[in-house]
């Protein structure tokens, strides 16, 4: 049921900036509410298994997937950055560390990817047979790679999004402001999340998916404060206290 929730939440976001998209007005909050929703539909069993059958069957669109949500995630730190009129935090996201750690998770997911058995399509990986003690340790480090730049990301904004959650600005803004604070923290929390034993499967899919509600439902809050107060120009809103 998360899954599809996300997906409708995601969809429905993305349909709504579709007016301001084609006028020119915040594309990057676009893109990244359209690559939500696309990771959102192939992290189902059904399009995951047609997109994966289409490319061999051997789980790549699962790597093809974690690099779409790297590019999501960079541009969330991009707009979120802006917005926020945090210079310190945009270099930390566009300067040599934000560039390194992309690097790094991008390098690190296809090499453990490819040292892997994951012949068999599986959605998250969740079905494959067990094949071994190599695919057993390079499992959870794989999974672990993936989540590590959503999360660098994330610690880098949280400081900024609590900081204009606590600060004197519309409230819809201070609402946003939170629930991206509260997919932030949820983000941190998947890397530790992904060494968890199997029992845990269920707590780390909520934190999974609460950290895409709560980024969507934040930018969502954002764009919405943004057409309420009626800007008269294309350009990016931002946040700046009164």
């Amino acid at each position: 049921m998360l899954e599809w929730g996300t997906l409708i939440v995601c969809g429905v976001a993305l349909l709504l900036r579709v007016p301001d998209a084609v006028h020119g007005r915040n594309r990057t909050v676009f893109g990244v509410l359209f690559l939500a929703t696309l990771c959102s539909l192939l992290s189902l069993p059904g399009p995951y298994a047609a997109v994966d059958g289409a490319v061999g069957g051997i789980n790549l669109t699962n790597l093809i997937l974690r690099f779409l949500v790297c590019a999501m995630v960079l541009l969330v730190g991009l707009r979120l950055s802006r917005a926020l009129g945090s210079t310190r935090t945009r270099e930390l996201v566009t300067g040599r560390w934000g560039r390194l750690a992309l690097a790094a998770a991008c390098v690190a997911l296809a090499v453990t990817f490819f040292l892997m058995d994951t012949r068999g399509s599986s959605a998250g990986l969740e079905a494959l047979p067990d094949r071994g003690a190599r695919n057993a340790a390079l499992e959870p480090l794989y999974a672990g790679f993936g989540r590590f730049y959503p999360a660098y990301v994330s610690l880098v904004l949280l400081p900024a999004l609590l900081t204009a959650a606590r600060a004197r600005l519309p409230r819809l803004v201070r609402t946003g402001a939170g629930l991206t604070a509260v997919g932030a923290v949820a983000a941190l929390l998947t890397v530790p999340a992904s060494f968890m034993p199997e029992t845990w499967d269920d707590a780390r899919t909520t934190v999974n998916y609460a950290a895409v509600l709560g980024y969507v439902l934040g930018l969502l809050l954002f764009w919405l404060s943004g057409r309420l107060s009626r800007p008269q120009d294309n350009a990016p809103a931002t946040f700046r206290e009164k």
